[in-house]
């Protein structure tokens, strides 16, 4: 499926143009958004080369892996709004600790049941039609019923949201490997945040007034000690809550699904043996990660490997990249559902970073995937997927599929 980067030397020696202006041209190429993976094999042979808007890139396993876990070497990159993620100790330390208490394996356990329900009522809805959009009569309703029952909002509230993700992704949906966005981008992003504050201000108020069984209830109550959220603190957890329970999860059932019509073996594989599923969820997170990039700052001097970082120095860090190094992962292009590991992808991050609601996406996607070859037969590529405008929340905007209805 993927071809090799031939504009690309070997080595730096063999260049007739300069390796940063050669990796730009790459991730300039309109087949970039539609499959980075053979530029990210360029990436892979120049550690911390430098894009056009001023970043280091960094791609190799081991090296994103450190960066993403060194948060003493590595801060977070601020951005236009507030939210949780993009601090750095000790503010990041105290407020993860109090939001994961509503983040557990426990926690997500609990749930496993009412994401079964809410599967059976989605494929109850179109279990006789033979086709549909995966990813719209699907694959983004299932983790916005999870994210509405969570906070105990309408199902109906969701599409706004819908809309306010789509705009945020204006600021940081695109990596910034030739642009950092224009102002126009980031006050777009930063309005969308601001109306997301606005709704959950309410559902605060309103849970501050009856306390219920959801989030907003959980991270209002939640306290060490003395200490607990403020205000603000839970206004903007659940923004971030948001945006990692809706798009992230839809594009990754997406990316899989696609990843299995690609390799007809492996849906064969799974439909023999619906067991595999486990490794099919791994090896989708690996082969086609819906997040692709992160950003970090250098906040001293510090090397990667044999590449020199100055303190202030922007980085992108390439998980795509990094889950297709084939020093970490032998065969790196196979889609293989029986990688032993495959688990090992870094699309939920690594660190005092690694995505808070990991648990509970991997026990929605692991349900999803089975249910849907349990419940639908024959299920098959039924047009061309469309993907959609963001690079770094890679994931489809449109996935035909069909069926052998009864």
């Amino acid at each position: 499926m993927h071809s090799e980067v031939s504009s690309v030397p070997s080595e730096p020696g063999d260049a007739t143009i300069a390796p940063d202006t050669a990796l730009a041209e790459l991730v300039g190429d309109p087949r970039f958004g539609l499959d980075p993976y053979p530029a990210y094999k360029a990436f892979l042979k120049f550690p911390g080369w430098v894009t056009p808007s001023g970043y280091q890139v960094f791609s190799r396993y081991d090296d994103v892996a450190r960066i993403m876990r060194d948060h003493e070497a590595f801060g977070q990159e601020g951005i236009p709004y507030p939210n949780f993620h993009v601090l750095d100790p000790p503010d990041h330390t105290r407020l993860r600790r109090l939001v994961a208490t509503a983040f557990t394996q426990r926690a997500a356990n609990r749930q496993r049941d009412q994401i079964v329900g809410f599967v059976d009522e989605l494929l109850n809805g179109v279990e006789t039609q033979g086709s549909m959009d995966l990813i719209k009569a699907f694959a983004l309703p299932l983790p916005a019923r999870v994210g509405a029952s969570m906070l105990g909002v309408p199902f109906e509230d969701v599409w706004q949201w819908n809309e306010w993700l789509w705009a945020i992704g204006l600021f940081r949906g695109r990596t910034a490997y030739l642009t950092d966005g224009t102002e126009a981008d980031k006050k777009a992003a930063k309005d969308a945040a601001a109306a997301a504050a606005d709704y959950f201000r309410g559902l605060i108020a309103e849970r501050r007034s009856v306390e219920g069984a959801d989030i907003v209830s959980a991270l209002l109550a939640a306290r060490e000690g003395t200490d607990q959220l403020s205000e603000d603190e839970v206004l903007y957890s659940l923004v971030l809550i948001l945006g990692g329970s809706l798009h992230t999860t839809a594009s990754q059932i997406g990316n899989i699904f696609r990843a299995l019509f690609e390799h007809p073996e492996a849906m064969s594989a799974l439909v023999a043996d619906p067991e595999l599923v486990a490794g099919v969820v791994h090896e989708g997170m690996r082969y086609d990660g819906s997040l692709q990039a992160e950003y970090r700052v250098a906040r001293k001097d510090a090397a990667v490997g044999d590449v020199e970082v100055r303190a202030g120095a922007p980085i992108i860090v390439a998980v795509g990249a990094a889950n297709r190094d084939p020093i970490q992962f032998a065969d790196p292009d196979a889609f293989d559902i029986r990688r032993a590991n495959a688990s090992q992808h870094l699309t939920f991050g690594t660190g005092i970073h690694r995505c808070l609601g990991a648990q509970l996406a991997q026990t929605e996607m692991l349900i999803a995937v089975r249910m849907l070859v349990e419940r639908l037969p024959g299920l098959r590529l039924a047009g061309a997927p469309v993907q959609h405008q963001y690079d770094r929340w890679r994931g489809l905007q449109s996935l035909p599929v069909a069926w052998d209805a009864a």
